[in-house]
Parts: structure tokens; sequence; C-alpha cells
């Protein structure tokens, strides 16, 4: 562990994760939901804290060029990566900053330009208290009036059974000990089953133990090492973080996970009739932390909320289908059972969607008489199957190029781990994706205005891993194929790549 970081660990790179509820086209979901007058603005700044190796910011700022799109991290190795990225993509409305918030001055935090937007994923909780100031006093500064803040971060009392874990994690690790933090944590996984096995009293089977014990979706080393092996590890009750912003005057909208909003999703009638009588604000969300369980929250808050009709809000926003539908209605688990929207409801909002971009006014119109409600209706849709339209856009060379650009970069570093994302000018950001799909997207095979056949995956294959066995080769080349069959259309339909939408 170095000096200058705090306690954070700083001795291995991030991995990639994309998220897109940092998106503005996101947040506006979220305001929406809330009754909360707020869209980005056309020529928005967006400051994006712990940024990390620097992703979201230049997917943001590949898909806005009107847009100014800064990401700020105290690893310097982060900032290079994250500038020789956008310095091949040729963005020049991406910017880096290295700075360390625990002793940034008043005067250089005014040297940043004035925000619309401030995002921090996985920092808060994993950070001192010097650092955490840091942070309030740049969004008392530079967050504009009006503007939103989406903090993601480990909360209680949903992450406490996983303390006991973190620290043996960090004991078994050998936190002072040299060498590659993610495989220390790797070799620490070893004991942590064994102890596991013998049902300890204080080391419950939470959600995260299952998964670290189980072979089934290993987690990356690199995410691990960095969740468990920082000194400062503190989840944190949501009042405690509304106290902690509340000197930048920022009042909390709602969480990114849409559901979460609405209540008729999360209780039981009797824990309802207990959240309804409390007080707005955080004593309804210390009885939702309490009923839902839920260890990890991601809130968005505001500078300054205006109250607008929440239907008409809602109804406004639009939206395109992220990937193709499936024929069956879709179902979403929620806290209280699951939610769905039937068949007689979805078969025409998926038509409609296969079509292109829909508002959702305009979706809730197609079954007369019977219209779905609006918040329930985006819940379950943008659970994997729609991503927010900021603009009728189709391709430009400029997200092309910084695709192409991105696939090259994590090529030549090994850094094909964890979530990526394709820029699209349509949604204002970026289509998730692994490794794999943004390889073959860049291809010029996936240009074809027709799938192409079994020849053409394999040639990609060949291209992408070299030399393999014949098992691995038919593997690949089938996930390859199914990618080509599938894939291009959305890609198409989300200015991903041109053509014409299916």
């Amino acid at each position: 562990m170095t000096d200058w970081s705090h306690g954070y660990l700083a001795d291995s790179p991030y991995t990639f994760s994309y998220q897109t509820v940092q998106t503005p086209g996101h947040i506006a979901w979220v305001a929406a939901m809330a009754g909360i007058g707020w869209q980005p603005p056309a020529d928005l700044t967006l400051l994006d804290i712990g940024c990390g190796r620097g992703l979201t910011v230049n997917v943001l700022a590949a898909a806005n060029p009107g847009w100014t799109a800064i990401g700020l991290d105290y690893n310097p190795a982060h900032i290079a990566e994250a500038r020789e990225l956008a310095d091949a993509a040729g963005l020049g409305n991406a910017g880096f900053v290295e700075a360390d918030l625990a002793t940034l001055t008043d005067a250089e935090i005014d040297q940043l330009p004035e925000c619309d937007v401030v995002t921090l994923h996985g920092v808060w909780t994993w950070v001192a208290d010097p650092v955490r100031a840091g942070i309030v006093r740049l969004l008392a500064r530079r967050l504009k009036p009006g503007g939103v803040c989406y903090v993601g971060y480990n909360v209680l009392p949903g992450f406490a059974a996983d303390g006991g874990l973190q620290r043996l994690i960090r004991h078994l690790a050998g936190f002072e000990r040299q060498g590659d933090p993610g495989a220390r944590v790797q070799a620490a996984l070893t004991t942590v089953r064994a102890l596991a096995a013998t049902r300890p009293a204080n080391l419950p089977p939470t959600p995260m133990l299952k998964r670290l014990t189980s072979d089934e979706a290993p987690l990356d080393p690199a995410y691990l090492a960095h969740e468990f092996l920082t000194a400062h590890w503190r989840p944190v009750y949501h009042e405690d973080l509304c106290a902690a912003l509340a000197p930048a005057k920022l009042s909390y909208v709602g969480s990114s996970t849409l559901h979460e909003n609405m209540p008729d999703l999360l209780f039981t009638a009797e824990q309802r009739a207990i959240h309804d009588a409390m007080p707005p604000g955080p004593p309804r969300e210390c009885i939702k932390d309490l009923c839902i369980g839920r260890p990890f929250r991601r809130d968005v808050f505001m500078r300054g909320p205006r109250p607008v009709d929440r239907d008409a809000a809602l109804d406004r926003l639009v939206v395109a289908a992220s990937r193709a539908l499936p024929t069956d209605h879709p179902r979403l688990d929620v806290p209280l059972g699951i939610a769905e929207i039937d068949d007689a409801l979805y078969a025409p909002i998926a038509a409609a969607l296969r079509t292109g971009p829909q508002s959702l006014g305009r979706l809730r119109t197609l079954t007369p008489g019977r219209a779905p409600n609006a918040a329930e209706l985006l819940a379950i849709l943008s659970a994997g199957l729609v991503l927010p339209v900021l603009r009728e856009a189709g391709a430009t060379a400029r997200c092309m190029a910084f695709n192409q650009a991105l696939f090259e970069a994590t090529r030549a570093n090994g850094a094909t781990q964890g979530q990526l994302a394709l820029a699209s000018p349509m949604i204002g950001g970026g289509l998730p994706c692994a490794w794999l799909e943004l390889a073959v997207a860049t291809q010029p095979e996936a240009l074809a205005e027709a799938p192409p056949d079994r020849g053409a995956a394999d040639a990609i294959v060949a291209r992408l891993l070299g030399p393999l066995g014949a098992e691995e080769s038919a593997a690949a080349s089938g996930i390859v194929a199914r990618l080509l069959a599938e894939r291009p259309a959305i890609w198409r339909g989300l200015g991903i790549l041109p053509g014409p939408r299916a």
C-alpha cells in the first residue's frame, strides 16, 4: 500500500465497470419518477469523482460532443490510462485530473468548471474522512444550483453482515504484504471457504459469501481486492450520508434502482402501514433498508429540487430497446415477489419498440382502456430491456472511432475483464457489453446487412483470439456467430453502427 493513497488500495488498477446508472439519461429517469424537473442540458458538464480508468467519462464524451466530461482520481496510473484512451479517440471534450481530495484547497477546487452532474460510484464507502470532507467541499463549490449528484455506496444495515467477512479477508490477504493484491485475495479465499463450511456464528451465508465460496460466476480478483482491502471500508446509513451532504445543500431525490422508489413493490401490507406512518425522507428510507435487505444503494441527490407533474414527466421520457426483445412478457424480481407486464400489455409495447425509440407516453396508449402504470412500466423495462434516448441520432464517426480505440486499448493492455460499453450517440452514453461483444462490434463483418456465415465467425475468432484448441475454437465461434446474428440490429438501432434499423 502506498503512503499517498490514504489507506485505499493503489497497487493495482481497478477493473472496468461501466454503470448506466451514472449516465445523465438514467438520472433523468430517476428525477421523473420522483416528480422532479431535471433534464440533461445540451452543454452539460459532468464530473466523475473516483473515475478509475476513465471509461465512463470517455464513453460520455464520445457520445456527446457538446458536453464536457471530466474524471478525477487520486491514482496517476488511472489518469494516465484514461488520457491515453481519450487522445487515441480524439476526444477533446474529455479531461482528467489527478487530485487528492483530502488536500485539495478551495482555490484548486475552484479551478474546476461548475458542473451539472457529479457522480461517485464505489467511492464514499472506501475512503478516509478527509477525502469525504473534500468531496463535500467540492460539491458545495462546483455543483450548480439545480445540479444533480449520483452516489453509489455500501449501506447499513444491509452490508453489516459482511463486516466480519471483510475483516477476515484483510487478515488472510496480509494487508501489509507485497505482491499482487488480486492474487492475495484469491489465495485468501481458500481459507474463507474452509471456515465458511464450519458455519461460524458471525460469518453468515450472505449473498457475497455465497459468491465467494461457489465456483459459479467467480468475481474479478481486481474487484475483490478493491472491495475488501481498503483500510477505510465503512458502509454507512443512508441518513448519515444525507447529513454529510447537507453542507452542499443536497436533497435526496430517489434511487437509481427504479423499483426501489415504488412502495407497492417493496412491502407487505403491515410493513407498508409502518412505512407510510413515518415522516418522508430518511425515516422512510430507514424502513426500506430494514425491510428489503439491499447492501448497496444507488442514490440521486439534487441541489435545489423543483417539483413537476410526475405523470407528465414520465410520459415525456423516450426509451429504446437495448437487446432483442423476448416474446414472453418480462418479469422483474422485487422484494414483494414478481412485477410483470402481462402478455396483452406487453405484445404491442414490444412491437412498437422493435420499430425504434418510443416515448413512455405513447407506449402507455397502445392498449386503449388499459394503460399501464408509467412508473411500473419503466421499472420493469429498465431492468435490461431498454435504455434512455437523449436524441434522434444515427451513427457518428466519433463514436465508431472511440469504440475502435477502446477495443484496441483493452486488447493491447489485456484489460478484457469487467463491464465495458459501446458509445451510442442516441442514448448519450454506452451500451454495456463484455469485451467479446465490443471486439465483434468493431470488426468489418459486423457492418454486413445480412448475418455473415459461420466462416466469418471463425475468421473473427482466429483474428481476435489466435490459435485455440478445436473444442475452444468451436465454442468461441458459436458465441461470435450468435453475436453476429443477434446484435447488429441493436447496434444499428442505437447508432453504434451505420445502416438501416431493424
